[in-house]
Order: C-alpha cells, then structure tokens, then sequence
C-alpha cells in the first residue's frame, strides 16, 4: 500500500471510530470488566496529566506484513486492511486526570496490553516494535508491556511508567532554500534486522494522533519534529505526494486511483537512496536538532509510453507500470495508465533501470453497489494480460516510446470485492 492509500485508510478509520465514540456512550453493562491504574512519567516521577490510555487486545493470529516493495495488490491491501479493522474489534480508550489516574469502564473480556501516550514519550508502537526486534513471539504476550485480563464483572489494575524519548527536529527545503510544506517526515531505525509490524498492530497509531503526537507533517516554513523516538539510530526522510490519486463516487473510493502512483521519497541529507542516508543517533531525552532534507528535483526526467494488447493494439485501461532501479531495489517510481493506456512516470534519476508491467487489464465500471460504513469502488475486468518487463536507461533527457504489446491471458483475473471481505 502506498503512503497516500494508508493515510487516506488509517484517517478513515480513525474518523469512523471517533464518529462511532462521539454517537454513542454506553452505561456501564453486566458482563464487561473496568481497568484502573496511573499513569506516572518516568523522567519527573509525576503524573501524567490527561495521558490518554488504550486498551489494545492481545491479537490470537497474525497477518504477514505488506511488503513496502511489491507491486499493488487490491487483495493484499483488503487483507491487511481487515486485518487492520480486526484490531478495533476489542479497543478501548480512556484518559487520566490531573492525579494520572484513569479508570476504563465496559471493556470486554479478555487479555489486553496497556498503554499510554503522552506527546515527547516514547509510543506504543515504538515499544512493540522494540519487543519485536529484541526476537520476540508475536503470539505471546511481549516483554516489558503490561497486560491485564479483564473478566466479566471484576476490576482490575494497571501501573504505567512512560519513558521520555528522544526527538529530532529541523527543515525540509528545496533546492533554492524555499521551504517544502505538507512533506511527511518518518524516522526509520538503522537495523538490518528490524522487523515490520502485523497489520493487527496498525490502529496503535490512533493513540499517538489522538494524544497530538504524530506531528509528522512539515509545516509552511518546512519545520518539523519528530518526537517520542525509542533510543536508537535512525534513518530520517521525507515523503511528498508529487500525484495524488485520489475520487470518491457517490460517498465510496476509488481504490484503484489510490494505488496506482508512488510518492517521492528523500532520504537525509539529499538523496533518493536509502544507503547514501545519513544516520542520526537519538538518546532517550535527547534532542537531535538543525537536521535539514533538501530536495531537487532539477535532475529528474520522465519516462512514458503506452500499454497496448498485442492482438488489436487498443490501449489497455487498467496496468500498472514500475520502475526499479537495478543498483537499488528501494527505488521505486511508479504510475498507472490512463484510459488509452498511456503513462508518464515522473521524476526519475538517471540510471538504468527494470520497467515492469503488470496487473494489466481491460476493465469497465462495476455494477455493484458498495455497501458498509466505508465503501470501495473497483472496476469489473473484463480481460486480463501477461506481464510484460524491458529495460530503461535514463541519461539527462526524458525518455519516451517506452511502448509494451501485452499478451491476453488465457483466464481472466478474479475480482476482489473489497466491501464483501470487509464484511467478512
């Protein structure tokens, strides 16, 4: 899933949960259990004032990561976002007072970690993916994060000591100093071995942006701050949608426009590749500051084409088209086709590079309509095609005719009705 398509999910996600809590405050109800305990920041050894706790449900399965690399998949992307939505199944979030206590009322039964999140201390994502890449059993309750078990009609409690976590803080500009706003800025850890969380774990992050601590977005002077960071080394760059894909008919989304366009990605100081990336080093409490991402774009050029069938040469309406650079599998540029089966992949370095074709298909407007709370539109296929791969080089100019024949397979790909797995 690409970063457009993940934000434009976890936003919605998140606001059908806020709309479900703003609708709707049960009374306390037989059957359900309550959660009580403080909350303490470490650093000062004093409450934590209007922290905000959840109570996330120890998950019994796991669903293998998306792997940031591979191509769309429409049924990968359901898969995880089910698997997602599965994580708010058994979720409850409360608030401490000015004593940092808190109370959760009407939690079903069950085991759950406890967390809090108050903005400068490390997340409960940070702390998971800690735990993970210490060699930890998913499928066992992880070291180091509380669990309570909730049972039908008891109380029981909770003692949290947040850690204050590191920070870094600085600019993204282009080339000529002018600020770069709305850019996403991320800090990766350095670890060969660091692992990607489940999908069961994703709605963690509500935490973060309902407690006000995922200031991950550049502001108009192009300043950010990342903080809450587990001690570590970290990888910082910036993401910047440069073609947003993005329509909604008749209140559901198009998720294939969502997917067809990969965002830009700029690692610090000013490079598309992850291995030219310069390290920061974060201690708990610290402050990494002045960090600048420049970006130019002034060397990029584009390479377009067509996507045909090879039978009749009609221009096939749905593809996607990718270009990996062979020295470097992380750098990948992307686009989809338009109805004529014409592309342009943007901004694109010089280097050489596997242009590859796929999920190519002939297809028209489904005639189903979308149901549920947050609706998908995809198109019916009607004919499928091989894959198709060439080779590009890009010197200093843009590359055009980058044209592909494709083969008809001999079966059609099935559809994946995203609103019926959803629902599943």
């Amino acid at each position: 899933m690409n970063c457009s398509a993940l934000r434009c999910f976890v936003c919605a996600a998140t606001a059908a949960f806020s709309l479900s809590s703003a609708a709707q405050q049960p009374a306390s109800a037989a059957g359900t259990g309550t959660v009580t305990g403080h909350v303490t920041c470490g650093d000062t050894q004093r409450p934590a004032r209007f922290a905000q706790v959840m109570l996330f449900a120890v998950p019994t399965t796991t669903t293998a990561p998306l792997d940031p690399n591979a191509k769309p998949d429409s049924a990968a992307i359901a898969a995880a976002m089910k698997s997602a939505m599965g994580g708010m199944s058994s979720l409850a979030f409360t608030q401490t007072g000015l004593d940092g206590s808190f109370s959760a009322s009407d939690v079903a039964p069950g085991d759950y970690y406890v967390f809090a999140t108050v903005a400068g201390y490390v997340q409960p994502t940070a702390l998971v993916q800690a735990a993970v890449d210490a060699g930890a059993d998913l499928k066992k309750p992880l070291p180091g994060i509380p669990i309570v078990h909730v049972a039908a009609d008891r109380s029981v409690n909770a003692e949290l000591t947040l850690q204050r976590g590191g920070a870094i803080s600085g600019r993204v500009v282009w080339d000529d100093g002018s600020p770069v706003p709305h850019a996403v800025l991320t800090a990766d850890s350095t670890k060969a071995d660091s692992k990607k969380l489940p999908p069961e774990f994703a709605m963690m992050a509500m935490s973060g942006a309902m407690a006000g601590s995922l200031g991950l977005i550049s502001d108009d002077l192009g300043n950010f701050r990342l903080s809450g960071l587990a001690p570590g080394e970290y990888r910082l760059k910036a993401t910047l949608q440069v073609k947003l894909n993005f329509a909604m008919q008749g209140g559901a989304m198009n998720l294939s426009s969502m997917m067809s366009d990969k965002p830009l990605v700029i690692y610090a100081p000013a490079t598309l590749h992850k291995a030219e990336a310069k390290a920061v080093t974060v201690k708990s409490g610290d402050e990494q500051r002045d960090q600048i991402i420049t970006i130019n774009l002034g060397g990029m050029h584009s390479v377009s084409g067509q996507i045909t069938s090879a039978e009749d040469h009609h221009g096939i309406n749905s593809a996607s088209v990718e270009l990996t650079d062979v020295s470097d599998k992380d750098l990948v540029r992307s686009a989809g086709v338009d109805a004529n089966g014409n592309f342009t992949v943007s901004f694109v370095p010089p280097g050489t590079y596997t242009m590859e074709v796929s999920d190519a298909a002939d297809t028209e407007p489904s005639k189903k309509k979308p149901t549920g709370l947050i609706k998908f539109t995809v198109p019916d296929t009607v004919r499928s095609y091989e894959d198709a791969k060439l080779s590009v080089i890009v010197g200093d100019h843009d590359v055009t005719g980058q044209d592909a024949a494709l083969t008809p397979s001999k079966t059609v790909k099935k559809d994946v009705d995203l609103n019926e797995l959803l629902k599943q």
